[in-house]
């Protein structure tokens, strides 16, 4: 009965032991987003703007396109090269990443 009593504890102790290995805090890793579309994309002069969007994966959490943020800062009736679109997102442990699609407005 000693025997079993040691084989359980063992056993017990060694689950605990790797499940702890296994913490999500662990996940230093930052997820990774990828532009659609052209980058740089070219933009006709007084056309609404609709951007061709991103999608974002993460190691751990998997296809997290839908937590992208998007701020989009273009004006569409003024010709320039200054124009951008940022994408960011988090993954569930809190990693960032951030992405760039600069975008041309021009008169055709």
């Amino acid at each position: 009965m000693k025997k079993i009593y040691s084989i359980t504890l063992l056993l017990l102790f060694l689950c605990l032991f790797f499940l702890s290995c296994e913490r999500e805090d662990d996940d230093k890793n930052p997820p990774e987003i990828t532009i659609l579309g052209a980058n740089p994309y070219t933009h006709t002069l007084g056309q609404p703007y609709d951007d061709p969007g991103a999608t974002a994966s993460d190691e751990e959490d998997g296809d997290i396109s839908d937590k992208i943020n998007i701020e989009i800062d273009v004006d569409i009736n003024t010709q320039g090269y200054d124009y951008h679109v940022y994408y960011s997102v988090e993954d569930d442990a809190g990693n960032e990443t951030s992405a760039v699609r600069d975008v041309y407005v021009l008169s055709f």
